[in-house]
């Protein structure tokens, strides 16, 4: 059997030697991005900023700003998507069974394949009591 432990290492063995040689790698003297930033010192307690770094800081402030604001187009806060909402919301919601429109959610007819029938008035009356039964409609409110 042959040992192919040797047969790997032998060829090897000069990359090894010529790295354990090698003088160290120059470090980059550029800063490291994600070293953490020097510690501040700590201000004492009650120390205030003196009046003239106040109005350095304000002044370098309002340099920084433009000298027009942004102009104002169209509308920043529309309530459209807002009353669309409840729009939606009020019409999900169940109506009362004595109310304007108690068969909301249960029409008063049915369909074949070729005809539609709709009923009204007193010939509604059945597909009203099967609205209170399938729960289509609120008695309580």
């Amino acid at each position: 059997m042959k040992a192919w432990l040797p047969t790997i290492l032998v060829p090897l063995c000069p990359v090894f030697v010529a790295y354990a040689d090698a003088p160290p790698a120059a470090r980059n003297t550029l800063q490291d991005p994600f070293a953490l930033p020097a510690p501040q010192p700590a201000p004492q307690p009650g120390a205030r900023p003196s009046d003239e770094a106040i109005r350095a800081a304000v002044r370098a402030t309002l340099e920084e700003m433009p000298e027009t604001p942004m102009p104002a187009t169209g509308q920043a806060l529309g309530g459209g998507a807002y009353r669309e909402f409840a729009r939606q919301f009020s019409q999900a919601e169940k109506p009362h069974c004595m109310g304007p429109n108690p068969l909301k959610h249960q029409p008063p007819g049915f369909s074949t394949k070729n005809w539609n029938f709709g009923f009204t008035g007193i010939m509604a009356l059945p597909f009203w009591g099967a609205a209170i039964l399938r729960g289509k409609c609120n008695w309580t409110r």
